[in-house]
């Protein structure tokens, strides 16, 4: 029982010392001053990314930034059956953007991307409808990731 003691006193003083303290612990998302987000790309990405996309807009903020965001999609083969004929294809969505000051100088950028493989059949409807359906969860996915990596940016720039 002594050792447990000692082992867990050894570890809470190595995480206590270690300097190690949330980015995002103490920051109110409410100061992140961002004026505007401007989109481009494919409409139906653009649609769901922009009603999903939660980070406040304050347009009369002094010394504030401007976001863009580009999204793409693409579809490539992945396997062929002895035919020739696509029976899995993967489909990538990626998001690119930037961070620009009152000076219009781009002051933080990053890309982002997900894909999934999904099985290609001959049903024409079924495959639109399971290729609409994993780009909507590519989307979501890249959505939280998209918020996160623009607060930890403009935290960063901030300090």
């Amino acid at each position: 029982m002594k050792k447990i003691n000692n082992i867990s006193l050894i570890i809470l003083l190595l995480l206590t010392a270690c300097g190690f303290s949330p980015m995002l612990k103490n920051v109110n998302l409410e100061d992140l001053k961002i004026s505007g987000i401007k989109y481009t790309g494919p409409s139906d990405l653009v649609y769901t990314l922009r009603s999903n996309l939660n980070i406040p807009i304050n347009k009369t903020a002094k010394d504030s930034y401007v976001i863009n965001i580009k999204i793409q999609e693409g579809v490539s083969s992945v396997t062929k059956d002895k035919a020739g004929v696509t029976t899995r294809e993967e489909i990538t969505v990626g998001i690119n953007f930037e961070i620009i000051n009152n000076d219009d100088n781009v002051i933080g950028s990053e890309s982002l991307s997900d894909s999934k493989t999904v099985s290609v059949t001959n049903d024409i409807s079924t495959d639109t409808e399971i290729r609409r359906i994993e780009k909507d969860n590519i989307i979501m996915n890249l959505i939280q990731q998209l918020t996160f990596a623009i607060r930890a940016k403009m935290i960063s720039i901030q300090k």
